[in-house]
């Protein structure tokens, strides 16, 4: 269906929940995901993009505002249950200054940046309860049916008005099966930093139909543009949130946990199309990119830079940058860290008194697939990526490693400095922390 097009692309943020690089384009042929196979021909893929954090509503939070978490004040989950942390720079979210700057904004499905979706700009959701986060549908299947009831509700969108639609779907966050049964019919792949049992292989299974799930759905969606007209003037960029829930990968600056798969197309661009780029990319990178190629003025104060030159010439050797930045604060309990990779090296610096790694209810009781030790010998890390790709190796305590150790170690005190982190006047607590305290203070200065 050919219609006239809005002067302004369109704008798709397709977040995934837990999905890592786990994508055929990725080079994971256990998997089953033609859809995302056709949007790789059709996209500038970014093999080495990492999220900030191996969390859900801290790293979207990053990705929605170009600002680390610990800049835009979400730090860890929301709801008093898990600490009470909320986003304090919500003007800065995608959705409201895409709003106000004459787009249409809606939610497909759920968002996890705030719990009030309102709040960050947002004027409805579909697929979902249309309020707070919007929930959002356990089976992602529907989202393209409801995303095709929203353009029959606003015949406007993408036409004479552009449009801004997030889309969070629930797959690949664990439990997988109430997606599908495990999916093993082309293998099962092998975590190279768990140990093979029967127990993993299967928990792996899940994921991999979990993966297949989403892909059905991003077909889905993607059939509802094209059959709209909007698609080729039409940005998508399509990730994840960080790496796949499994233990040593989510809930840890580990590769696993912090790696995430990045699709960039957009038509109408001249964006390029079937190029994987080899270029360090972070998720707060995306933010001024998708805002540059609209027109848009960045805010001040935004940590990422944009690579829009890159999607449109990827053979230009300029990086987009030499360091990505990695953090981590709060979960379901107090785990802050801070650090740093290059193409070669990591470097870590844990701040607190936990003793183990991926600190987190979910994976507590897998404690045993880990294939290297559980236990963190030092507060500092150190790791040669070419070397040792699986981390296994810290070369923290290694004499020989000092002066680089120490090199990585100012670059990192630098960014925190420059970024106003509040881990250098302390540990951080958490708002509902803050919020006790204030009360019992309150009682026992009472009368």
């Amino acid at each position: 269906m050919a219609i006239q097009q809005t002067g302004k692309p369109n704008v798709v943020l397709l977040i995934s929940h837990d999905t890592g690089k786990m994508y055929g384009s990725y080079g994971y042929n256990t998997v089953d995901m033609p859809n995302f196979e056709k949007l790789a021909r059709q996209s500038v893929v970014f093999d080495h993009c990492f999220c900030t954090t191996p969390l859900c509503a801290p790293a979207r939070g990053a990705l929605t505002t170009g600002r680390y978490p610990h800049q835009n004040g979400m730090n860890g989950l929301p709801g008093d249950a898990v600490g009470g942390w909320d986003m304090v720079e919500k003007e800065r979210h995608l959705a409201n200054v895409f709003k106000h700057n004459g787009y249409r904004t809606v939610l497909c499905g759920f968002e996890h940046e705030t719990a009030e979706m309102f709040s960050v700009g947002f004027e409805e959701g579909v697929h979902g309860i249309g309020f707070l986060n919007n929930g959002g549908d356990a089976d992602f299947l529907g989202a393209g049916k409801a995303v095709t009831q929203w353009f029959q509700r606003n015949p406007g969108a993408g036409v004479d008005t552009p449009f801004y639609l997030q889309i969070g779907s629930p797959d690949t966050h664990r439990d997988w099966d109430y997606v599908a049964g495990p999916y093993d019919e082309k293998g099962v792949w092998k975590a190279p930093y768990l140990i093979d049992a029967p127990e993993v292989r299967h928990e792996m299974a899940l994921q991999q139909a979990a993966c297949n799930h989403l892909d059905a759905g991003l077909g889905r969606i993607l059939d509802a543009l094209e059959k709209q007209g909007v698609l080729h003037n039409t940005i998508f960029a399509v990730t994840t949130d960080h790496g796949i829930d499994f233990p040593r990968a989510k809930g840890t600056l580990f590769d696993p946990g912090v790696e995430v798969g990045l699709f960039m197309r957009y038509d109408n661009g001249n964006w390029a199309k079937n190029v994987h780029c080899e270029k360090l990319a972070s998720h707060v990178d995306v933010y001024p990119t998708l805002l540059e190629a609209c027109g848009i003025p960045v805010p001040g104060g935004t940590a990422g830079a944009s690579f829009l030159s890159t999607l449109q010439n990827p053979a230009d050797p300029a990086p987009i940058r030499d360091t990505v930045y990695l953090e981590k604060t709060y979960h379901d309990n107090y785990d802050p860290m801070r650090g740093l990779r290059t193409g070669r090296y990591k470097y870590v610096l844990n701040f607190d008194a936990q003793t183990m790694y991926d600190v987190r209810i979910a994976t507590a009781p897998r404690y045993n697939w880990f294939k290297f030790p559980v236990l963190k010998a030092h507060r500092e890390e150190l790791y040669d990526l070419q070397a040792d790709p699986v981390e296994s190796d810290n070369l923290a305590a290694n004499p020989a490693f000092d002066t680089l150790r120490l090199a990585f170690k100012k670059q990192l005190a630098d960014w925190m400095k420059q970024t106003n982190d509040p881990l250098l006047d302390g540990p951080m607590p958490s708002p509902y922390h803050l919020r006790a305290s204030r009360e019992m203070k309150a009682l026992a200065d009472a009368p």
